[in-house]
């Protein structure tokens, strides 16, 4: 794994409008991505992990611009992308593509697979005829598919093996970088080990770099490099996987960790349970957006926000306490 940082982004921030009254005025704003700092370095997979409605999708379609930031920078390469142009952003689109959670509502029903694989070679002109047919062909062997799902509807195949298709698609333009959004909550069990061993053989057949987005601790601990806790807008801990997993520093993440199930019955421990409901994203709690729901809290956390500081060795927190 290289050490490059290939995307980082420095203080960003999604929000959308909240209107209201006949007029339609802007009332306020759900702070979906809300000041986040991150990088992730060539080669490697940072997984993304919290509950449901912290912001992890809004993030990853943020960072490779399917959404444009509200305020904050996008850095590819070393080059920033935030303010580009859409022509001369096209460029960069080659090298980011998603794979989307749902396989059944990301692909067009309308499209034959050799349309939806190959829409990205038409768009970007890149091959036409023969040769464009074989890269398809080759893709979707490489992806376990056989040749005649070319000719074949999205309908017509299983969940896991319209993710299969996804995944051919975002890998048509030979990216550098894949946003996987949740790509196996949607599969059946059986199914999933069989995605994350695909994406795993993947990256190192293309030498791709991945941000893993799930809320399954435990497939984000097996695929993932260094592993992102988001809660409420905000990165809360960021760390290599091994560090965190053994050594949890967030009060947020503890609780999360410990709410995985062992998968050995002599083994018991009784799990942590959150208090509280997620705040809303409209009006975050003052100071440490957890505090209200947090076992440790202090007056301090109530008042102060705390900066996501390295504890040493490269392991970053947010909490006044860790």
């Amino acid at each position: 794994m290289s050490l490059k940082e290939l995307v980082k982004i420095e203080g960003l921030k999604k929000y959308f409008p909240v209107k209201s009254g006949v007029l339609s005025r802007v009332t306020n704003f759900v702070k979906a991505v809300d000041g986040v700092d991150m990088t992730v370095r060539e080669g490697e997979t940072v997984g993304l992990v919290g509950e449901s409605g912290c912001g992890k999708t809004t993030l990853g379609k943020t960072i490779i611009k399917l959404l444009e930031p509200t305020d904050g920078e996008i850095y590819y390469d070393g080059e920033k992308i935030t303010n580009l142009s859409p022509s001369r952003m096209r460029a960069y689109r080659r090298k980011m593509q998603i794979v989307f959670q749902d396989p059944y509502g990301s692909l067009n029903p309308r499209m034959k697979v050799e349309s939806i694989v190959s829409e990205g070679l038409v768009i970007h002109g890149v091959s036409s005829g023969k040769e464009r047919r074989e890269i398809i062909r080759e893709l979707l062997t490489t992806v376990g598919l056989r040749d005649d799902a070319l000719s074949r509807y999205p309908h017509e195949f299983s969940g896991g093996q319209r993710q299969r298709i996804a995944i051919a698609r975002a890998l048509a333009l030979r990216p550098d970088f894949v946003v996987c959004d949740e790509p196996i909550s949607a599969l059946d069990v059986s199914v999933q080990a069989q995605i994350i061993n695909l994406f795993i053989e993947l990256q190192e057949k293309f030498s791709l770099t991945y941000l893993f987005i799930s809320h399954d601790l435990r497939v984000v601990k097996h695929i993932s490099d260094r592993v992102a806790v988001m809660y409420l807008g905000k990165i809360v801990e960021f760390a290599e996987s091994g560090e965190l997993y053994n050594n949890p520093l967030h009060p947020y993440t503890k609780i999360l960790i410990s709410s995985v199930p062992i998968a050995d019955p002599s083994r018991k421990r009784e799990p942590a349970v959150l208090k509280g409901d997620v705040p809303s994203p409209i009006n975050p709690p003052s100071g440490c957006s957890f505090h209200p729901r947090c076992p440790i809290a202090v007056e301090k956390c109530s008042s102060v926000e705390p900066e996501l500081r390295d504890a040493g060795g490269g392991h970053f927190v947010s909490c006044h306490l860790a």
